[in-house]
Formats: C-alpha cells, structure tokens, sequence
C-alpha cells in the first residue's frame, strides 16, 4: 500500500525554499519516493497556508524511512528557517 508525505506550508525566505527544493529530491530519489504535487494552492475552506508538496512511496515503510533519514533531519532544520506549516503521512485509501 503507497504512503503519501505531504508538507503544507507558507513560505517565509523565498531563496531559501529554492535552496530546499533542489536539496530534497536526491534524498527523495534515493528513497524510491515520487514528487506528485509541488506547488501553490487556492485555499477552499480552513488552513490558511500557501504552498504543498506531496510525495509519494510505494510502502509506509518506505515513506517512514525517508522521512527518518539522517538527511531528512537535516532538511527539516532548513525547512524550519524558511517555512511554517506543517508535515503529514497519508496512508493510501483503498475502497475494498
């Protein structure tokens, strides 16, 4: 079953996220993850962030080790000086 990573965000230092972006996708290749959604929402209803980027694995098990990684850990301190929001695993839904 896939698991999703998903970051939902407002954007603080705009250098800083580009930084992030090509920083993120060889942790993300390495860990057989996909970027689905990278991008700027319309906010509908509810949180008021900006921004998401969703990533997709082919196993939680692989979503939880991306996300565990040193290199991830890593990340998180610059995605913490450059954004706010908040990070979530998603389970695949399967309607059986």
């Amino acid at each position: 079953m896939s698991g999703y990573i998903i970051y939902h965000y407002n954007i603080l230092d705009k250098q800083g996220i580009n930084e992030l972006g090509s920083l993120s996708l060889p942790i993300l290749k390495k860990y057989g993850g996909e970027l689905v959604v990278g991008s700027s929402v319309t906010r509908l209803e509810g949180s008021p962030y900006t921004h998401m980027v969703v990533y997709k694995f082919d196993s939680k098990q692989r979503a939880k080790a991306f996300y565990e990684a040193e290199e991830s850990r890593e990340l998180s301190k610059l995605r913490d000086r450059v954004t706010e929001g908040f990070v979530v695993f998603v389970p695949e839904y399967r309607n059986e």
